[in-house]
């Protein structure tokens, strides 16, 4: 997430849809972070779907994609037109605009200094104590800080006993927590395609009741890497990061769009991207209430043929069991796969154990145009590779 502009985004849908939610197109009255660590706008569950810095000029040509918040440096006044809201960097004067969402503490602080690499740009007390100093001036906001991925363990550069110091200090005064790992168009390891999941998973454990966020790569274009040896980010890596990072615990997410190489570009996501991200997004903000919903209490399980890589979130939601379920397994070799190396991710058919679910009952496949019948205590359905499904069905 480095300086560039352009995307944006829009749910003025989502007051005819079926599943209500915070629409963000209304002026804000009022920011609560739920029980569910969701954010709560006017009283109601809001799911945020970001871009980063981001041309305010794109906000509404890019509002079909479903993006409803812009982030980095934004613009509450082409929001307000555009319809959606901006989380940016504190400005007094914009204290009391009815479209500014949250409060962002600059960008990756954690990141590695130029002038030692032993360093982070800025330290957690310094962090903690800017988040304190915004919260002071503006209280009905809550203050967000992305970090880079190096609070996990396998993403990081710094030596062990500094990240277990380091990165629990850095959430104290933080009100939501992000970070950006792009497997792909970051590094070039489609086999860490997973570390998504990982990063959440460890976010959350870190951060306690606090909402977490996940950047997620949508385009080819690193800088860091020789561009003719880029793998591609396709939108089946894309779909699959951003479910991961929902199933993980994950209560808001955005899109890293820019590119440099062939040419700088802010919004570089191909035809197919945005056509999954479109698609990806109005499936999300449908279903937000039913993401957003406490956690459905049978103690229910999901096992893939020949014990492949998988999970899973189950929730209780207006009646109805909700079961978002995803194929994440990357491949026999994803273990040992070095920088470049393709993944061949497998599927199958996979078990999911519910408690209680009598035979005969019909299981919904939301969004798929089918169901399923479950058996005493189960239903089966196939995965394909890197696949996700979403399940629907009365207790």
């Amino acid at each position: 997430m480095k300086n560039v502009a352009a995307l944006s985004g829009v749910l003025a849908l989502l007051a005819t849809l079926a599943l209500p939610a915070s629409a963000a197109e209304d002026p804000i009255t009022k920011v609560e972070i739920g029980k569910n660590s969701e954010f709560r706008v006017n009283g109601k569950p809001f799911f945020p779907i970001m871009s980063w810095l981001q041309n305010p000029k794109t906000y509404g040509k890019l509002a079909a994609l479903g993006i409803n918040t812009h982030a980095g440096d934004g613009d509450p006044a082409a929001a307000k037109a555009a319809g959606c809201y901006v989380i940016t960097a504190f400005k007094a004067e914009m204290a009391k605009d009815p479209y500014v969402l949250a409060w962002f503490y600059g960008d990756e602080p954690d990141m590695q200094s130029k002038d030692d690499k032993m360093k982070p740009r800025a330290l957690p007390e310094v962090v903690g104590a800017k988040c304190l100093e915004i919260k002071a001036a503006d209280p009905t906001r809550p203050v967000c800080v992305t970090f880079t991925g190096q609070f996990l363990k396998e993403a990081c550069k710094y030596p062990e006993e500094l990240r277990t110091q380091w990165y629990p200090e850095y959430l104290k005064n933080a009100d939501v927590v992000g970070f950006d790992i792009y497997p792909i168009y970051g590094s070039g390891f489609a086999s860490h395609l997973d570390y998504v999941a990982k990063g959440v998973a460890e976010l959350k454990r870190l951060g306690g009741a606090r909402p977490v966020y996940a950047w997620i790569e949508s385009s080819k274009g690193s800088k860091w890497m020789t561009y003719e040896k880029q793998p591609d980010v396709l939108p089946m890596h894309t779909r699959n990061e951003v479910w991961q990072a929902i199933i993980r615990g994950a209560t808001a997410y955005g899109y890293f769009t820019h590119a440099w190489k062939p040419k700088e570009k802010s919004f570089a996501p191909t035809e197919d991207m945005q056509t999954e991200m479109k698609r990806l997004n109005a499936q999300v903000t449908r279903l937000a209430p039913a993401i957003l919903a406490d956690p459905a209490q049978a103690k229910i399980e999901m096992k893939l043929v020949d014990g492949l890589n998988c999970h899973f979130k189950a929730t209780s939601y207006d009646g109805f069991t909700y079961i978002f379920a995803e194929n994440i397994d990357l491949g026999p070799d994803a273990a040992t796969a070095r920088q470049f190396d393709p993944i061949a991710p497998r599927g199958g058919p996979a078990t999911i154990t519910v408690p209680g679910l009598k035979a005969g009952t019909t299981i919904e496949v939301v969004d798929e145009d089918r169901t399923v019948k479950a058996d005493d205590g189960k239903f089966v359905d196939d995965f394909k590779p890197l696949a996700e499904h979403v399940y629907k069905f009365k207790p």
